[in-house]
Order: structure tokens, then sequence, then C-alpha cells
């Protein structure tokens, strides 16, 4: 009933010994998971750190903080709250609580709790070396950097990794992607809801010239299709920025390497490109549709894969941001409407699309478009344009083509002949 987002779950859960617990979670886009509340108590628990939670009775709370803060490596000051009797204690660790002191925790009362979890992401070790796309387009031209060596240099000083490390951890992303779109080309393992696998067919239908153009933008499509047959079919994919836009980038990269013959360091420096327009969208917007539309994960994307273009052809980070912005600008005000709620229809043809387009949108900066609404307002103009549309249209299956008739009738008709 106090869900404030449209990816709100309530979690009830009871161990083998009896005890239960009770939580509320929201997913807030591109494979963030967001606690919000334990029992009855509000939590903030994003997997960005080590993550302490101790329940106890209130008059244990200043030997516990004691205890902690002794030796326990806290990020951010304890934080403490108070109901009746009892009394909850957070906390942020920028490193592993010693076992000792976890021990001494079960020990000081049968009326303690607690509950400890590692991070999820990688733990920030430095301060970001920008804020909005005008730093770092600004910082690229001081390093004389591309945007993508300025987006491995922001991710080795926040995470205090060597760039060494930075690259490997990229080029394991990219065999994701690659296959993702590998599996999706194999009809045998695609078992989608709704829709049949033509990934594998469009492909093969330009090379035999039985379409009407084709060319790389056409292979494109259907390499970022193939990774979407793969997402709808429960397999493993990088969601960049989101499961339901995780075709658009596979679709472009692949592309680039198996017709191209990107170099690994062109892939890793492409990606970064695409990371780093991600990153400010991530920072001034949001890659959620329930929160504003599909401008914000397949519309992101092929702004991201854009970038990525930009970067493979040599271009500055001026034009990588530029080129992204064109396409943000381009998919304004798309709607979230996915057919039956999975993200099948209209998602497969929209990453198909975007990843095309990158191919188009990187050319026309290339070629000498001048953009005149720089990539940080044209991200805002997308997240202000994106809040306003109703409702109905932001993810809940509610509006759009997801209400049309024929797409109503798509899950009786699919889904009964698979059962069948």
């Amino acid at each position: 009933p106090e869900a404030d987002h449209p990816n709100t779950m309530l979690i009830e859960m009871q161990s083998r010994s009896g005890s239960s617990l009770t939580l509320v979670a929201k997913s807030i886009g591109g494979g963030s998971i967001l606690f919000t509340r334990l029992n009855d108590w509000p939590i903030n628990l994003d997997g960005k750190s080590y993550e302490l939670v101790i329940e106890k009775d209130k008059n244990l709370a200043a030997k516990i903080i004691e205890l902690l803060s002794n030796s326990a490596p806290f990020s951010e000051s304890l934080h403490q709250q108070e109901r009746d009797e009892k009394s909850l204690i957070t906390g942020k660790l920028s490193d592993k609580i010693p076992d000792s002191d976890l021990l001494q925790l079960k020990d000081l009362s049968p009326s303690v709790r607690y509950w400890y979890s590692p991070p999820v992401f990688y733990l920030k070790r430095g301060e970001p070396l920008f804020k909005n796309a005008a730093e770092m387009i600004h910082l690229a031209r001081k390093n004389n950097f591309s945007l993508g060596e300025t987006a491995r240099a922001y991710e080795s000083q926040l995470l205090g990794l060597s760039e060494d490390e930075i690259n490997r951890e990229m080029l394991q992303r990219f065999s994701v992607m690659e296959a993702s779109v590998q599996q999706g080309f194999d009809n045998r393992q695609v078992h989608m809801m709704l829709l049949e696998p033509t990934a594998r067919k469009i492909f093969d239908a330009d090379s035999k010239s039985s379409i009407a153009l084709g060319g790389i933008h056409t292979r494109a499509a259907a390499r970022a299709m193939a990774a979407m047959h793969t997402s709808n079919s429960l397999g493993v994919v990088c969601a960049a920025p989101t499961a339901g836009s995780c075709g658009v980038l596979p679709g472009v990269l692949v592309t680039l390497k198996n017709e191209k013959h990107a170099t690994d360091n062109q892939i890793v420096n492409s990606l970064f490109a695409a990371s780093a327009v991600g990153l400010i969208i991530a920072q001034r917007a949001t890659f959620a549709a329930e929160v504003a539309g599909c401008q914000v994960e397949i519309g992101a994307a092929g702004a991201m894969a854009a970038a990525a273009v930009v970067e493979w052809a040599g271009g500055s980070a001026q034009q990588a941001c530029d080129a992204a912005a064109i396409a943000l600008q381009n998919t304004m005000g798309s709607v979230c409407d996915p057919v039956q709620g999975t993200c099948e229809i209209p998602c497969h043809t929209r990453n198909a699309t975007a990843a095309s387009n990158a191919f188009l949108n990187a050319d026309l900066i290339l070629g000498g478009y001048q953009n005149p609404i720089p990539l940080d307002e044209t991200i805002d103009a997308s997240y202000q344009v994106g809040k306003s549309l109703p409702m109905e249209l932001r993810c809940t299956a509610l509006g759009g083509i997801a209400v049309a008739p024929s797409a109503v009738r798509i899950k009786k008709s699919q889904r009964d002949k698979k059962i069948e």
C-alpha cells in the first residue's frame, strides 16, 4: 500500500527455525535494487558497500556503537532509530567487517539480530573526475583524450583499479554481450512468451539479398534482436543499461567487431564511451521506464551506442556526446507499452531500430551536423518529458500498443499454442 514506485515488492520470509522477516524493495532500473524497509524499520540498502543492520534492545545501543566504532571501517556515520524498547542501527562500511566483531555482537544478548551483506558492485575508493557531460568534455580536451579514454580514467580513479584491470572487466562484459547474440541466433535456445524467433531469419535474409536494402544497419538490428531473444528466454545478458534495452549495444559492438574488425582496445574504448553517456543519464535522470518511459531505456541505449560508434570511428569526446544527444532528441517522448507486460513487443524492434540508428546518428555528427543542444540539457529535457507521460504509458501495459485489440489477443493464441 505504501509503494512509491511501480516496481515495488513486499517480501515475506520465514526461516526453518521459525523467525520471520519482512522486506520492501524496489527495482529502480539497470539491474539495481533498493531495499527500503526491514520489518517496520525504514532502511536504505543499495549494494554499493558492505552493509550492516542491527536490531536490538534500546539499552544495548551504546555498547554496540562502542564495539563497532573501534574496529569496523564505516564509510558513513552510524544511523540509529528507536521505537518502543527496540532500536535499529545501520551502517555502511568501506571494507569487510572483522569476524570477531560479528561474534561479539552475537554474544551481547539473545535480543540482538543482525544482517550483514557484502557489496554487489565495486566499492568506490576515490572521487569522481567529473559530474556532468560539460565537465567530462572539458577534461577530455584538457588531456587530449577521447570520450572512452576519459571514462576509463574516471573508472580507474573512482574504483582504485589499474587501467589494465578496468579493461579486463570491460572485455568480460563484452563477452557476455557476444554470447547473448550467439545464443539468440540459435533458435533451439530461444523460448519466448509471445514471439517466435526471427533474428536468424532476418540476418540470413540479408545475406541472400532477399530484403529491400540490407547492409550493416540491418545486420546490427538483427544482432540486437538476437540479444533480446536471449533476454526474453531467461538467458544471461549485459543490462546496458537495462534488460529491456540489452540488445542495442551488443548489436552495434558485435557488428563493429565482426564486420569492421574492431580490436579489443577499440571495443573497450567504445564501451567506455557508451558507459560515459550512461553515467550522465543515470546521474541526471533514470533508467527506469516506470519513471520516464522507453526513452530512458532503449532511448538511452541508443544514445550510448551512438557515442560508441563515434569513439570507434576516431571522433572526439564532443562529437560522441553530440551523437548521443541527437539520439536522445530523436526518441524523446517515446512511451513504454509492453504487450502483455513482457519485453518482447514492441521492445525487440525498438532495440533493432536503436542499434541501426546508432550508426546514422554517428554519421550525422561526424559528417558535419552541428548539435545546438548539449547532452546535459538534452538529458534534462528528456527526463522532464518522460515524467510528464501518463502512468498508462510508463511500463504498466495499460496504454499504447499494449491495449490494441490484437495485442490483447496474443496472450491467448500464442501462449496456449506453446502449452500445447
